[in-house]
């Protein structure tokens, strides 16, 4: 029960699933947390041995850690700053009212400079003027205070006793505001450092997943697998790659497969089409998933005419003699991320199957499609038909070359 209650403080208003400790909201959590717990600890302390100005520090102890249980129900209710300016102020308002209790020296002004060196750690990189100004006000009332014990001291040492003491004081309030401003660059520089390995792992990720399935994968655990009732699929081949890669170095048949995948994939980009993955030399994207979309089969043809186009520069720019198989087929749609270490987003059912009976059936330069594209198509584009042809697997299905787009 106690550490669920430990953890429900700390956490308050954090995204449990965050891989992040080093968190401005969670240490201000922390921080009102050791302030009550510190505070508390001297309550005992201050009824046994302070007998005239006991019961008021008792007072404002109670008072303060009260105030104090405010911080994680602000940060809950997403009031960031107000919950750090909150804990400054009330952290403040003890320390100063104790000096004036007290009167005398007692040295709890120290804990000003304690603040100066934990106030980097609790602003983000945008909030560093404010954290400047909150940091030197804690080194200014530190100062103050000093030079108040000075003059209500100065019957009781003497004068060069005085000047050493204050002296050593004063050094050692700058020394905090220097590791407090250091301690604030490397922060910062951290954060920075942060941000560009997150930025290089989003986009990492979203090379390998859509960029959809890639934010529920990263807020859920849960297995991922979603059905779409009419989807289409687009495979696309080159015709005789493997007497290719005789012919050329091992940069040579890379740069050239790079160069082909790219100019795909802003012709995949173009159309809003999403690229699932490649396989040797085998291309393959689906239209209609994981964002639903009732143009499904127009942008797969399309994004197959400029592919087609596409290549044919390709093979011209090398002097290549060899040329694209695409396959495209419409239906129902399984998909989801497989594996663990090296997982990938995948499609199963009737529209992959017939993509790919498309593709390794076609003919070089042609692109094959099935009756069901032909029939949602027929009005943007221009098909001559081919009949029916046996599939392995699927049997005797009809089938149509898509030759051009209609003009109209």
């Amino acid at each position: 029960m106690f550490k669920l209650a430990l953890q429900t403080w700390i956490w308050s208003g954090i995204n449990k699933a965050s891989s992040e400790d080093f968190n401005p909201t969670r240490i201000t959590n922390i921080i009102a947390l050791l302030c009550i717990s510190v505070s508390s600890l001297h309550v005992p302390i201050v009824l046994y041995f302070v007998a005239q100005s006991g019961y008021q520090e008792l007072i404002l102890i109670i008072v303060c850690a009260s105030l104090l249980t405010l911080v994680p129900l602000l940060n809950r209710f997403q009031a960031y700053l107000i919950s750090k300016l909150f804990l400054i102020i009330v952290f403040a308002t003890y320390i100063l009212i104790s000096c004036l209790i007290r009167q005398e020296n007692l040295n709890i002004q120290y804990f000003f400079l304690l603040a100066v060196v934990i106030c980097p750690f609790l602003f983000k990189e945008t909030e560093s003027s404010l954290m400047f100004i909150i940091t030197l006000s804690f080194f200014l009332l530190f100062v103050g205070f000093e030079f108040w014990f000075y003059y209500l001291s100065v019957n009781t040492l003497s004068f060069h006793q005085q000047i050493v003491k204050i002296s050593c004081s004063i050094s050692f309030a700058l020394s905090c505001l220097l590791c407090g401003y250091h301690i604030r660059r490397i922060i910062n520089d951290n954060w920075q450092k942060l941000s560009m390995e997150r930025e290089r792992s989003e986009r990492l990720l979203l090379n390998i997943l859509p960029s959809s399935i890639a934010e529920r994968l990263k807020n859920s655990p849960d297995l991922i697998a979603d059905y779409f009732e009419q989807a289409s699929i687009l495979f696309a081949d080159i015709q005789d790659f493997t007497p290719l890669c005789k012919d050329l170095s091992p940069r040579q048949l890379v740069n050239l497969l790079n160069e082909v995948f790219c100019v795909f994939d802003n012709i995949t980009q173009k159309y809003g089409l999403e690229k699932i993955k490649t396989n040797g030399d085998g291309y393959m994207v689906a239209g209609g998933l994981p964002i639903i979309s009732s143009s499904h089969a127009v942008q797969c043809c399309f994004c197959a005419l400029d592919m087609q186009d596409a290549f044919k520069n390709i093979c011209k720019k090398h002097n290549l003699h060899t040329g694209l198989r695409i396959g495209i087929g419409c239906g129902e749609v399984i998909a989801g991320i497989i594996g663990k270490s090296k997982f990938s987003y995948d499609l199963w059912g009737e529209a992959v199957n017939l993509a790919s009976r498309m593709e390794s059936h076609g003919l070089c330069h042609k692109i094959q499609v099935t009756e069901s594209t032909y029939k949602i198509t027929k009005n943007c584009f221009y098909f001559d038909k081919r009949g029916s042809i046996q599939a392995k697997g699927l049997g005797w299905i009809n089938t149509y070359w898509l030759v051009s787009r209609k003009t109209n």
